[in-house]
């Protein structure tokens, strides 16, 4: 049998995902990035702010291949959040305190 044949027969039983943010961050692929002392990280030639504080710690960032606009952010398999483009004047201006 075809397979588009056998795909025709069980068509009716087909139930397919919602499509929401979750689902789509199932197919994204995963790198590994340190982050830096001022809390962004680089990928692809672009630097990202964190979410939260990760200053010194390796994060996954997971990003979809085609539409890089959305980047995903990781720390021990929780989901942290999605980080932001780095705007260098914001960044420069929050204070930080040494971790002991």
């Amino acid at each position: 049998m075809k397979p588009l044949d056998r795909f025709n027969l069980d068509h009716n039983r087909i139930v397919y995902l919602l499509p929401d943010e979750f689902t789509e961050e199932a197919f994204f692929i995963e790198e590994a990035r340190k982050v830096s002392k001022v809390n962004v990280f680089s990928i692809h030639a672009s630097q990202y702010e964190c979410p939260v504080d990760l200053r010194g710690q390796t994060v996954q960032v997971r990003f979809d291949r085609q539409q890089r606009d959305r980047l995903v952010v990781y720390f021990k398999g929780q989901r942290m959040g999605q980080a932001q483009p780095l705007n260098p004047i914001l960044n420069g201006r929050q204070s930080r305190q040494e971790a002991i």
